[in-house]
């Protein structure tokens, strides 16, 4: 029994209390990588906001309209929600030779994405592919020059913590929304105390 509480105190962090219903998964690598408007972006000056992250890449057909599909509807009820402020949304390339800078701001456009709230990510083949090795992620060449890669939305907290992992049939605007609440009402907790 006393091995479990130590692991609930290494897993949540020394002084906090376990009273989540999200639990502390692990905390992501720092990432730099290039948005779509060609600016080097790192994933730490996102501290303070809960953060959403896909993987997609352009021209995929496959689960990846899907994905950013499910992502503007999460935004549009993050916004519903008087959250979006408080909220980031990430999606990072799985083809960063086909997804220059350009073409993620066409993919913007194509989806009417808010680009404010919402930061489309490419960079060399290596970056990325460390990127996805860090976030447990792979993708692996398919048939007609597509991807084959799974379908994940990763959730983290304002402090940069990896909180949930949805898989896309899993990731509904509604618990989102909820998951979202939880963690900027977590946020707020924690920078009001002294």
């Amino acid at each position: 029994m006393l091995a479990v509480g130590w692991l609930v105190m290494l897993l949540v962090g020394a002084g906090e209390k376990a009273d989540s219903r999200l639990a502390v998964i692990r905390t992501p690598a720092e990432l730099t990588l290039t948005t779509q408007d060609g600016k080097t972006f790192q994933l730490s000056s996102l501290r303070g906001k809960v953060v959403l992250v896909s993987f997609v890449f352009t021209t995929c057909n496959g689960a990846c309209p899907a994905t950013t599909h499910r992502m503007v509807l999460a935004q549009e009820a993050l916004a519903k929600s008087g959250l979006l402020d408080k909220v980031h949304l990430l999606s990072i390339t799985l083809d960063p030779a086909r997804d220059k800078p350009a073409v993620l701001r066409d993919y913007v456009r194509l989806y009417d994405i808010d680009a404010k709230h919402w930061t489309f990510l490419t960079g060399s083949q290596k970056q990325i592919d460390k990127v996805l090795s860090d976030w447990g992620m792979w993708a692996r060449p398919a048939a007609n020059r597509q991807l084959d890669h799974p379908s994940r939305v990763f959730l983290l907290d304002g402090r940069g913590r990896l909180r949930e992992i949805y898989d896309l049939q899993f990731f509904r605007p509604r618990w989102v929304r909820e998951d979202v609440q939880l963690l900027v009402k977590e946020t707020e907790k924690r920078t009001s105390q002294p």
